[in-house]
């Protein structure tokens, strides 16, 4: 597991996937975090300048360089979610969007709740 704090209101988000994708406005390539929030249903997108104080508690991530070579060098998945990604996209979706049954399911093989 990988938490971190954010910078909008120091509470501690967990970070589920990270990936880099080219910011075209700034003409950089960022890193960017889909997380779990305490005030947020679903995953939502940090940027990478508005997390703090990252934590690797656990490293048990999956490497997406060694699934899709089109990854970025450091994209990175937790093995659940990751799991709903390749099985089911429609669940996958629905974890991300934050709809009630995707949510649950995925806390449920989480085996808690950030």
């Amino acid at each position: 597991m990988i938490r971190a704090l954010s910078k909008h209101d120091s509470d501690y988000i967990y970070i589920y996937s990270m990936y880099e994708s080219k910011n075209f406005s700034e003409n950089r390539v960022e890193t960017y975090y889909l997380s779990s929030c305490s005030n947020h249903q679903g995953l939502i997108v940090y940027k990478e300048s508005e997390v703090y104080n990252i934590e690797i508690l656990t490293d048990n991530y999956v490497e997406l360089t060694d699934v899709d070579f089109s990854a970025g060098l450091n994209s990175k998945m937790h093995p659940v979610l990751y799991a709903f990604l390749k099985e089911d996209w429609e669940v996958y979706e629905g974890i991300v969007e934050g709809q009630l049954e995707p949510w649950l399911e995925f806390q449920r093989n989480l085996g808690h709740r950030p």
